[in-house]
């Protein structure tokens, strides 16, 4: 048979405010753990994004210097091609030259 007691249980009165206090507990770690989840979710964005950006700009560095070394590679095939003409032009000049001493020689 179940005795009744007069006065209560001690560890009935203690249970519901260690559960309440174990429940907070819970609750806040829960929350400390996913804000420190989310934070490092945050820092490895935040890293990629630097990592694009650094190689953006490095591309965008390479292009403009290829883009220069491309107007130098234009800037000195027009002075060869001029220097070419001038050359047909004087070897043009220098074998009619030739041609007209043969004739006089002849």
């Amino acid at each position: 048979m179940a005795q009744h007691r007069s006065v209560p249980c001690p560890a009935t009165a203690m249970a519901v405010p260690l559960a309440g206090i174990f429940t907070g507990l819970a609750a806040g770690a829960v929350n400390a753990h996913m804000s420190g989840v989310a934070a490092a979710r945050a820092a490895r964005e935040e890293y990629a994004s630097n990592v694009l950006a650094q190689q953006l700009s490095d591309a965008v560095s390479a292009a403009h210097e290829w883009a220069d070394y491309a107007k130098k590679l234009i800037a000195e095939n027009e002075k060869l091609k001029a220097e070419n003409e001038r050359l047909r032009q004087v070897a043009a000049q220098r074998r009619g030259v030739i041609e007209r001493m043969r004739q006089v020689a002849a």
